[in-house]
């Protein structure tokens, strides 16, 4: 048995001649493994493993930072050699080939069984190192977060903890709370994610070094999922990028934004400062637009509304406002007096189209203030 343990240990050296102090625990925990399984092999017919000694041999693996993959190539080469040994030795007994065949048999399943548990320990142990990793970034992720501007000194430590590197720059991006795991699946570092109620968030590091946006997007639209990403900030004022990333989000889920994989804070800088108050959108919205109210029937109303809002995009060009809302040119015209007569002056002046304009614009944020979407 001695022998075989060795023949076995010496083909894993052969296989990975590695040195250092990692290799040699690495294999005083082989030999003491195999010194038992070997003798249970051979002191009763259907051998009976120690489930506990291969499972802590597997979690000593994923301590150490070695793969699965290798410890399962380990098992695989002890079953193997000790094969070719038993069969030297029997041979040169005069051991009948039937018996060695019962003993081959019984060996081979004795391997998987053991490799099984091994296998578990190793999966056991990754778990609660993965969970652990998981509980230090999503404290790392709550300090980078808070409202309050963090020290980068103090996130250092934290970033340590976390595997985090941290760069000068980032940006923090928002999806829906139901997407998370589909995203979580399909994104890769440089991305640190969180869920959170009702949404999800992440932040992405150093966003202008070259490709980190387009992964980002990628992944997003692998996942299924809308993303809306903040601006690029500071490591230090992490927590404006969400508030930023937040009120984009809140708008595409209302369809006050055009849908996309990625949407960028910096291209809707008009919709996010229309939005940002609600309250006092719907007021301007209705002062300004007040004189719509005296006009019998919604259908008058709304086509009142569309012509005002083209004649203010493209004022006095009756004809290009007819080929906008697909009507007659009379028609503009028609409608063109009856705005004059509700609106008078406030056609004529700058300051005035401005506030129309703007009015209009502020219609479907307006609708925040009550609960009502876009399409309310």
């Amino acid at each position: 048995m001695p022998l075989i343990v060795e023949a076995v240990i010496a083909a894993i050296r052969d296989r990975a001649p590695e040195s250092g102090g990692s290799a040699k625990a690495l294999e005083k925990n082989l030999r003491i493994g195999l010194t038992e399984a070997v003798d249970r092999w051979f002191s009763v017919a259907t051998p009976s493993a120690d489930t506990a000694l291969h499972f802590e041999l597997g979690r000593a693996q994923a301590r150490a930072g070695r793969s699965l993959d290798e410890l399962m190539g380990f098992y695989r080469i002890a079953g193997q050699t000790a094969w070719r040994r038993l069969t030297e030795v029997g041979a040169a007994q005069g051991i009948e080939p039937e018996f060695l065949y019962r003993l081959a048999e019984t060996g081979f399943g004795y391997v998987e069984e053991l490799s099984t548990q091994a296998a578990a320990g190793y999966a056991d142990e990754h778990s609660h190192r993965t969970g652990a990793t998981h509980s230090r970034r999503s404290e790392f992720l709550r300090l980078l977060l808070r409202e309050s501007k963090p020290d980068r000194d103090a996130l250092a430590p934290a970033a340590h903890a976390a595997g985090v590197d941290l760069s000068s720059t980032l940006a923090v991006f928002v999806g829906a709370a139901e997407r998370y795991e589909h995203f979580a699946r399909w994104s890769r570092e440089p991305f640190l994610l969180e869920p959170r109620e009702g949404e999800f968030a992440g932040v992405i590091f150093d966003p202008s070094q070259a490709g980190r946006l387009r992964q980002l997007a990628g992944a997003a639209e692998r996942a299924g999922a809308q993303l809306a990403l903040g601006p690029t900030v500071p490591v230090e004022s992490a927590a404006g990028s969400l508030a930023r990333a937040r009120s984009l989000f809140r708008l595409l889920r209302l369809g006050l934004v055009d849908g996309a994989p990625l949407l960028k804070a910096e291209d809707h800088d008009l919709a996010l400062l229309l939005g940002a108050e609600p309250q006092l959108a719907h007021e301007l919205a209705r002062r300004r637009l007040a004189p719509l109210d005296a006009v019998r029937g919604l259908k008058t109303r709304t086509n009142l509304a569309l012509t005002l809002r083209a004649w203010l995009q493209n004022p006095g060009q009756r004809k290009t406002v007819a080929e906008v809302l697909d009507v007659h040119p009379q028609t503009v015209r028609y409608r063109m007096a009856r705005l004059r007569e509700l609106f008078g002056d406030a056609l004529d002046h700058s300051d005035g189209r401005f506030e129309l304009e703007l009015a209009l614009r502020l219609l479907p944020f307006a609708a925040l203030a009550d609960g009502r979407t876009a399409d309310g």
